[in-house]
């Protein structure tokens, strides 16, 4: 009973910290679609305003002068069209502007629209009637008159909606300052459950869960580092204010399939073919924000799609090759990771990940070496998240795998590999959580 309660302790701080992380993905995604929809909008909005304005004081007042000068009929006219085109214009803005000052200008043209179609109305009568050419170019000087005033209405609406724009791109920024806070309090609100979870277990029950709970942790942690986090709301944002739409889907769309893979309901088995899904929305995250020096391909044995693995191995693999190894090269890095069976006899599953990068001196290769074998994370220098994957590796497949294996060559770049028994993880011997 004692251990059943422990573990449900345990299983309820993991999801209260795990639901915590996806709180700002969550305000970056709405604050994002929100934003941009009202970018789009103003945009819109300025492009009719510019279009309705052409019409009213250039298309109309020429349209009525070809009628007058006879050069058109009155029933070929058409400028009641064109005036139809300017209220209907009208009217979709006033539905989709939020802004009090752009309303107020809009129901101020919709009056000096009303007024020009009023006066076009008085001219064409008195056509009809026989007026004279002095009497219909006193009436159609009227009608320009109210146009170029309808006009000088339709700029002070677009100078509106451009401190509107204006206002947006304050509220952006002010997003990404929220954003900064909510993480500083997820941090608090992580240490203090964590603590609190701590003081209610003791005894050895407690060693043995502590040790789970670390390597867990650590290896999230190797997963979603805080910088990947920024990084990536900061890549939201900035595509949000460029109004690339589509990039921000599409990024948004990768981080929210690569956050529920790392969750994975809490389940530490996946199979192979979900954990290069999430090494393809890394990788995807990653393109969009180092594209002029970032290339990746991914291949795999098909067959192998379907065994499960021990999850979030591969990830600081890649990280590992982008920040150390093709961030410091010169020129396009290109980086591979290849999933095939270790031999003829197909007992074993080899996963490599390879760059073109920067590569190892022989006296740094194997100081990496050194710290992987070390027993204690306290004493490591620079390699924590390949240390963190090396132990993961001991930790679930025991003597039936050697951990990673690296090998390098200074301005050639470098290769980690590393290899699992060919099984399910219920075929391994470790439980299915």
């Amino acid at each position: 009973m004692k251990n059943q309660s422990l573990r449900k302790t345990v299983k309820f701080t993991y999801i209260i910290l795990l639901s915590i992380t996806l709180i700002p993905s969550i305000f970056s995604i709405v604050v994002s679609q929100i934003h941009t929809q009202r970018y789009n909008k103003i945009i819109s909005n300025v492009s009719k305003a510019n279009k309705i304005n052409s019409i009213a004081k250039n298309d109309i007042p020429e349209e009525l002068w070809n009628i007058i000068c006879g050069k058109k009929e009155i029933k070929e006219g058409r400028q009641y069209e064109m005036m139809n085109e300017i209220t209907f214009g009208l009217e979709e803005m006033l539905r989709s502007t939020k802004s009090n000052e752009s309303r107020d200008k809009l129901e101020v043209a919709t009056r000096a629209s009303a007024t020009l179609l009023r006066n076009i109305h008085i001219l064409i009568e008195q056509m009809g009637f026989g007026s004279t050419v002095r009497q219909n170019e006193e009436s159609l000087d009227e009608i320009r008159t109210i146009a170029v005033l309808f006009s000088d209405i339709m700029q002070d609406f677009i100078v509106a909606e451009s401190e509107s724009a204006s206002e947006t791109n304050l509220s952006i920024k002010n997003a990404s300052i929220i954003l900064t806070v909510i993480q500083f309090f997820i941090t608090v609100v992580a240490l203090f459950v964590s603590a609190n979870s701590f003081l209610t277990v003791s005894g050895v029950i407690l060693e043995e869960q502590k040790n789970f709970q670390k390597a867990e942790m650590k290896a999230l942690q190797a997963q979603i580092t805080p910088h990947f986090l920024y990084n990536t709301f900061d890549t939201i944002v900035w595509l949000a204010e460029e109004e690339k739409t589509d990039e921000v889907v599409r990024i948004t769309k990768a981080f929210s399939d690569f956050l529920r893979i790392s969750l994975s309901r809490g389940h530490e088995w996946i199979t192979i073919g979900q954990e290069l899904d999430h090494i393809k929305n890394y990788l995807t995250i990653q393109k969009i924000r180092y594209a002029d020096i970032l290339n990746y391909k991914i291949e795999a044995d098909e067959s192998l799609l379907g065994l499960k693995m021990i999850k979030l191995v591969l990830q600081p693999l890649v990280e590992n090759a982008i920040y150390h190894g093709i961030k410091n090269k010169r020129g396009r890095g290109e980086l591979s990771v290849s999933v095939k069976y270790a031999g003829e006899d197909k007992k074993k599953i080899r996963f490599e990940v390879k760059d073109n990068g920067a590569g190892f001196t022989e006296a740094r290769l194997a100081e990496v070496r050194l710290e992987l074998s070390l027993m204690v994370s306290e004493k490591l220098n620079s390699v924590y998240g390949l240390y963190n994957v090396n132990k993961k590796l001991k930790l679930y497949y025991g003597e039936q795998t050697e951990g990673l294996v690296i090998e390098s060559e200074p301005g050639k770049g470098s290769s980690i590999s590393f290899e699992i028994p060919c099984e399910n993880g219920e075929a391994a011997g470790v439980e299915n959580v």
